[in-house]
């Protein structure tokens, strides 16, 4: 299975690109240290380079069984 990227090729989500600690730059295997957001005709996506937000945590301390009722 493929996964269709459709936004802009950026580095950032490439395989060929590596992140260089302490830096917002990447260290790419054909053109060096390149901004996040250069891209090449070279850009294969990584889906597992893309950092997903996670969801909230819900404080259920302040709701009671009440307050889901339908009387």
């Amino acid at each position: 299975m493929e996964f269709k990227y459709d936004h802009r090729p950026m580095c950032l989500f490439c395989t060929r690109a590596k992140r260089i600690p302490y830096s917002e730059d990447l260290l790419c295997s054909k053109y060096g240290a390149v901004n996040k957001e250069h891209s090449c005709k070279k850009f294969q996506y990584n889906l597992i380079a893309r950092q997903v937000r996670r969801k909230k945590e819900v404080d259920t301390s302040k709701y009671s069984a009440e307050d889901f009722s339908l009387d």
